[in-house]
């Protein structure tokens, strides 16, 4: 694959389960495409003078098969943001866009990305109200991000007033420019100005352009938990925490088989509006 040194990512492993009957054991290209796709969150090139049926069947195994079938997929996706990356994919050049393809076919390169989103987890404060943290890889080809937004008053190093408060917790891969994956978990809470007192609700949204697998999600879940500290010869400090999970299931089928993937995205604040913990992990 153009750009890529597959030596260096060493024997892939896939971390998902196949169920139905078994896939050839030389994946075509439109297999790679769909087992691509499930490494991201866990995807046949045809000949030019192909016949148009043949063509046809290729890209709906594989709407990134071509960089015409790739354009037409966004051109009628309904996904959030398809229209930008539809902007953003038509302004690579040809060279770009046959490589961009590549990268969404190649499951070490999918795999790697979300390797490393699961490794970016840092804590934001509530003074960096929004905060986001990028790692590069393949000379800058592919990005990958973790954003964190909080609303209300932003003060540093003191606890929320008194009200209701957001957090939100995204994880995304851009390829080329192009916002493939965007999975986003929303956490709201009410503070009393002193402590967290209940979670209000917890909502997922996605984005998914890679346009060879199904996403969805099971029901959110939000709750309270406790802390508690306690310093010799001092009065034990306590309180409660807001948290927030979702889980993502993925599922590409290719040819009476059924490649699926979970992915539990999850994050914790305190009432000083700082994301605690936070992470996207196989389920």
């Amino acid at each position: 694959m153009p750009g890529t040194d597959h030596s260096k990512h060493g024997k892939y492993k896939s971390d998902f389960r196949k169920r139905g009957t078994s896939m050839a054991s030389r994946p075509t290209r439109a297999t790679m495409a769909a087992l691509g796709a499930a490494a991201l969150l866990a995807g046949t090139a045809s000949h030019v003078a192909a016949a148009d049926s043949r063509q046809s069947t290729v890209q709906q195994n594989d709407p990134a098969a071509t960089p015409s079938a790739y354009t037409a997929y966004l051109r009628h996706s309904h996904e959030e943001g398809a229209t930008d990356a539809l902007r953003v994919f038509q302004d690579l050049s040809q060279a770009e866009q046959a490589k961009f393809l590549d990268y969404l076919h190649d499951p070490a390169v999918l795999k790697s990305a979300f390797d490393k989103s699961a490794n970016q987890s840092t804590g934001t404060s509530l003074s960096t109200r929004n905060s986001t943290n990028t790692t590069s890889l393949y000379d800058g080809d592919v990005v990958i991000g973790q954003e964190r937004t909080i609303s209300g008053p932003s003060v540093a190093a003191r606890v929320l007033s008194s009200g209701d408060h957001t957090v939100n917790y995204t994880t995304y891969v851009k390829v080329l420019g192009v916002k493939v994956i965007k999975l986003n978990l929303e956490l709201n809470f009410h503070s009393n100005g002193r402590d967290i007192t209940k979670v209000n609700r917890a909502e997922a949204s996605k984005r998914n352009l890679s346009g060879v697998i199904s996403l969805s999600h099971e029901k959110e879940k939000k709750w309270l938990s406790n802390w508690s500290f306690c310093e010799r010869g001092k009065p034990c400090d306590s309180g409660h925490l807001a948290n927030a999970s979702v889980i993502w299931e993925g599922n590409v089928a290719y040819r009476g088989s059924v490649i699926q993937i979970d992915k539990k995205q999850y994050m914790r604040a305190n009432v000083h509006g700082k994301l605690t913990d936070y992470y996207l992990h196989n389920a």
